[in-house]
């Protein structure tokens, strides 16, 4: 087998989405004449969540090299008042500062951390890259962002050797939904950054066609063919683990962080009045919000008739969060109204999809997720501003649930939902991987 080097900063012990399509990736791409060996930063690094389940799912003839990546924003965490052992995530932090220190936390991380809190990982992962390279005879780069830095690296290292380049964005880098509002000097240096490094990619990967169509009309100069579009997916081996519970009530989850920009208020100003309307729907339906919570959301929640509704587990190991998928009777995506926003298809939809639950998605129907779900048939779409609209599909499916509480076979409840099941096993992870195996052939 040919060996490839994934320059990964999101690799077990991280958790978090970030983790998965990399990790995920490797894992497959053996069965299609690649190898690959992974660079990484070191296990104690201060990683936004950690999943130490996800090590046992490294392969283990994965060669995985892990080196230092000094902290860049140890000021920023002094003044954001949280401890050395506390991570940090500054792509989504918010909340719980003073309004001055907002500011001052907003400043320092648009002026000074470019193209992102991990910069200081950059020499470190180039010195390290380079013997990597010649010990395994490596014939091609792959890099995954954010963080951006890690393109950087297999830039740096693209210049060293001549290596094809395989570049993969599961953001958009300077047209994120969470890009900090950089002065000008600031952000034409991004601007340079990001455009130095799709230029000198072989390929640059991306999660979605509106992203693609939106790298392509940015670089019109390139050719459209540089742009390849791999989609976010879910792995068969972590749900065939994981039987479907009927559950008890009826169980509505979120899996995901849910930040101040993000929260659902309509949809849950629409359970506060049923819940008091019904007694019984107070009773027999749950909110589940499994993840990191804004202070503003945690509060939001915790306030009657929310309080005695809600579920609030935290930060699940990926494991136990597939297990509670699977065991709920409704699940929540919430996609943005922004650009950036619609054009995303995160792993959780996939995931989502997987685990053959019904899907409510609230927001624009004309989102690339939501055109997914709909297209599958696997859910039904709601704009987060339509509260007749969440509170009649809601009540559609509390009364079905009332009249028929558990499903035929064992499995989910669809509320009259056929879902296109061999549409959702084309994004299976082997199946990506291959992909990406054959793109890598064409390449090296």
């Amino acid at each position: 087998m040919r060996a490839a080097l994934f320059i990964l900063y999101y690799f077990p012990p991280s958790g978090g989405a970030g983790v998965q399509r990399g990790l995920k990736l490797i894992r497959y791409l053996r069965e299609f004449d690649w190898q690959p060996i992974v660079l990484t930063v070191r296990e104690q690094s201060a990683f936004p969540v950690r999943d130490e389940s996800l090590l046992s799912e490294v392969p283990p003839d994965v060669r995985v090299y892990r080196t230092r990546c000094p902290e860049a924003y140890g000021a920023y965490r002094r003044l954001a008042g949280r401890k050395d052992t506390q991570s940090l995530d500054i792509a989504t932090q918010s909340g719980g500062e003073r309004p001055l220190h907002r500011r001052l936390l907003r400043w320092m991380r648009a002026s000074f951390f470019i193209p992102d809190g991990r910069m200081a990982w950059l020499p470190f992962g180039v010195r390290a890259g380079v013997r990597i390279v010649r010990e395994h005879d490596c014939r091609l780069l792959f890099s995954s962002g954010p963080p951006f830095t890690a393109h950087l690296i297999a830039r740096a290292l693209h210049r060293k050797t001549s290596l094809p380049w395989v570049a993969d964005y599961r953001d958009p880098w300077t047209q994120a939904t969470f890009y900090p509002r950089r002065p000008a000097l600031a952000r034409r240096w991004d601007l340079a950054l990001e455009a130095s490094c799709v230029r000198e990619a072989a390929r640059s990967l991306v999660v979605g066609e509106t992203m693609a169509a939106e790298f392509r009309e940015r670089y019109a100069d390139l050719e459209p063919e540089r742009f390849v579009v791999l989609p976010n997916g879910y792995d068969p081996a972590d749900f065939g683990a994981a039987a479907y519970e009927q559950p008890g009530v009826l169980r509505i989850t979120h899996a995901g962080s849910l930040f101040r920009n993000r929260m659902p208020e309509s949809f849950l100003s629409v359970v506060e009045t049923l819940a008091r309307a019904d007694r019984e729907f107070a009773q027999g339906v749950r909110l589940s919000f499994a993840g990191r919570l804004d202070a503003e959301m945690s509060v939001r929640v915790s306030q009657p008739p929310l309080a005695k509704m809600v579920e609030l587990p935290g930060y699940l190991p990926h494991g136990e969060s597939v297990r509670l998928l699977r065991r709920s009777a409704l699940l929540l995506l919430l996609v943005g109204s922004d650009a950036q926003s619609r054009s995303m298809v995160t792993g959780k939809v996939f995931e989502y999809l997987a685990s053959g639950v019904p899907i409510l998605v609230l927001g624009p129907h004309d989102g690339d997720a939501a055109r997914l779900v709909t297209r599958l048939g696997a859910g039904w779409v709601c704009a987060q501003e339509d509260a007749r609209g969440q509170r009649e599909r809601l009540l559609k499916i509390w009364q079905a649930f009332r009249k028929q509480p558990l499903a035929a076979g064992g499995g989910p409840l669809m509320f009259g939902l056929e879902p296109d099941r061999e549409g959702v096993e084309r994004f299976s992870r082997r199946e990506q991987a291959r992909e990406l195996g054959q793109l890598f052939k064409g390449l090296a």
